[in-house]
């Protein structure tokens, strides 16, 4: 055979296919020696120093090949996987916009150069993993909706404009009020008696960063951090009606007189918009009055609210990395227990997997408290193991804190369990605990999360109350439930972020308003579950948490996220397969779309307008990229 190019390729090729690297290297070379521009020889020898590991001159390699062959494709390809790799995401992204247009058969490469394009926008960042500096730089300098070029000289006539101390307008910001009044008008629509805006910091060096999207009014959410300070815009006959004073000038007095207007009881409309940006002080906090002031008022303010509130104490969640200045400042709010211990009826639904039912009881064991009475019930749905009978065998002889069985055999119906549960009980409150959430093993962690769950769902106006749950990895599973969100049209806000992610000023840290919980651990008073017919048996496995919720809801109830409870979820350990979670979701999301409408057409007030309704991670509606996840 002759000695051509072609002829010590394919020798090469066959040898990297039998892994011989030795004898793939020498034919490869030989191939260069009589044709130093083959492209595709370039392209098995940088392969090959990947393997390697030399990476730099598989690198040089892959280049040579893509200048000698552009239409290869998969060279530009694996150039992309190295210089990805290295971080170098421009160039990444340049060779694998290459590498689709050298094979446009293959969609999966386009997909990936999305991808890369959005690395190389953001310096790196995901944005599955919240809204960073570098995302936020990029969406300030090229997505930021415009304001209007110049102010009217008078853009505001009739309402009474208050800028916190430390606070900068947008030029431009109240000329956009103005409009978005006017077009509110022209709508048709009643003017709201106040209005509040998006906002984010500003640095000493004047570098905009730490963005707080805005939700519609949630008393809880703003207790819990108060947004008011930046900009508040008041209609002049409301303020004059209710027996209000222009707000004053003074940060110490400026918080006072907003609680005051709170207690006459405003209608307040959020604006979907950064308008002000909020000096941040050399310790890296926003200008204001101290903390531990405005804690007394909010305590007092809480209280003549009729709020059984024991505590009010400042709160600050760090930014991740905490390079960046500007952590979100809050508080934690304590509601007092009944001097009677209520009775807490824990219900536990569970099928074998004992030792995930071991996890869960032991940790509602030690959440005993002197303040609280406990009854446990495990609801079986057919356990075959020797392993669970022992469970319970030692759950029913223990001392102290006993378990008792139900018999829930029969096919898998969530509801149904619970609800038979529910009518066993004897319980003030009921707790529904999925067998595959336990506390979090971790000092400060366990030992009040079910107090903190029963002050909440005792308070009047509290349908549900529910937890923070984490992945086995520490992630965020649960920090609420919003219809309308997401692609699937529901979905668990802030899912997959980390637990002190700075999204939303940090939201999941803080008490907050949601308009479902997770059934995983929901706490609710057993008189409204049974008034209200408890969960739906139509609704087997998925949604019945969140028709539960949003039958409540109806009744002019709120459900809260109470952020001191935290709880890991090994979500879908004991449960069906894949493809029968698929389908009972499909269903579960079918009948809530049916019964639901309105809650199932969009997230609504208890996600900001700002913010993508498509994406969980909080991302402003502007970076709706395809393939920037």
């Amino acid at each position: 055979m002759a000695s051509t190019p072609q002829h010590w390729y394919s020798l090469g090729e066959q040898a990297l296919e039998r892994e011989q690297w030795a004898e793939a290297e020498a034919a490869l070379w030989e191939c260069l020696a009589l044709d130093p521009r083959h492209g595709a020889a370039l392209h098995l020898l940088g392969r090959l120093r990947a393997r390697q590991g030399r990476r730099p001159e598989a690198i040089r390699l892959q280049r040579e090949s893509a200048r000698c062959d552009p239409d290869l494709g998969w060279n530009a390809f694996a150039l992309a996987e190295l210089l990805e790799e290295q971080n170098d995401w421009p160039a990444a992204a340049g060779a694998m916009a290459a590498a689709a247009a050298a094979l446009p058969h293959q969609p999966w490469i386009a997909r990936r150069r999305q991808r890369l394009e959005g690395l190389a926008a953001l310096d790196g960042e995901t944005l599955a993993d919240g809204l960073g500096p570098a995302a936020y730089r990029y969406w300030r300098r090229h997505l930021e909706p415009p304001l209007p070029p110049l102010e009217p000289v008078d853009p505001l006539p009739g309402w009474q404009v208050c800028v916190g101390a430390g606070a900068q307008l947008r030029a431009g910001a109240l000329g956009w009020v103005a409009a978005e009044l006017k077009r509110r008008q022209e709508a048709g629509e009643r003017l709201p008696d106040g209005l509040y805006a998006d906002e984010d910091l500003i640095s000493p060096t004047g570098e905009r960063f730490g963005p707080w999207f805005k939700p519609g009014w949630q008393p809880e959410s703003f207790w819990s951090t108060p947004w008011l300070d930046g900009l508040s815009v008041w209609r002049l006959d409301w303020l004059q009606q209710a027996g209000l004073s222009p707000p004053p000038a003074a940060p110490d007095a400026l918080f006072a007189w907003q609680l005051q207007a709170l207690a006459c009881q405003p209608r307040l409309v959020a604006l979907p918009r950064i308008l002000v940006h909020c000096r941040v002080a050399a310790g890296g906090q926003p200008s204001a009055m101290p903390a531990i002031a405005r804690s007394d008022l909010l305590q007092r303010h809480l209280r003549e609210l009729g709020e059984a509130v024991t505590a009010v104490t400042p709160h600050t969640v760090g930014p991740p990395g905490s390079a960046q200045p500007g952590g979100a400042a809050g508080f934690r709010i304590t509601w007092a227990l009944p001097s009677s211990p209520p009775l807490v009826s824990v219900i536990v639904p569970s099928r074998d997997r004992p030792d995930l039912l071991e996890a869960c009881l032991d940790g509602v064991d030690r959440a005993q408290t002197p303040r609280l009475r406990l009854e446990v019930w495990v609801v079986d749905n057919g356990s075959r193991q020797q392993a669970s009978a022992e469970l319970q065998r030692r759950w029913q002889e223990r001392p102290g804190l006993r378990a008792g069985w139900l018999d829930g055999d029969g096919p898998f119906n969530w509801s149904l369990l619970n609800n038979g549960a529910a009518r066993t009980a004897r319980g003030d409150l009921l707790l529904f605990l999925n067998n595959d959430v336990h506390p979090l093993q971790r000092r400060g962690h366990h030992s009040g999360w079910l107090e903190s769950l029963a002050a909440q769902a005792l308070r009047p106006v509290v349908g549900c109350a529910g937890a923070l749950l984490l992945t086995p990895a520490g992630r965020l599973q649960h920090a609420g439930v919003l219809p309308g969100l997401g692609r699937d049209g529901c979905a668990h806000p802030y899912r997959d972020l980390p637990p002190d992610h700075h999204v939303h000023r940090s939201r999941s840290s803080f008490l907050t308003t949601w308009p479902a919980l997770t059934g995983a651990c929901l706490m609710v008073r057993r008189p409204l579950f049974l008034e209200a017919g408890g969960f739906d048996p139509a609704l087997p496995v998925e949604g019945n948490d969140v028709d539960f919720c949003l039958r409540l809801g109806a009744f002019g109830l709120r459900h809260v996220l109470t952020p001191e409870a935290v709880l890991v979820h090994v979500e879908g350990s004991s449960r069906h397969s894949r493809g029968d979670d698929r389908a009972a979701r499909h269903a579960g999301l079918t009948l809530l779309r049916q019964r639901w409408p309105a809650a199932m057409a969009g997230p609504g007030l208890c996600w900001p307008g700002a913010s993508s309704a498509l994406h969980h991670d909080g991302r402003p509606r502007e970076l709706q990229i395809p393939g920037w996840d």
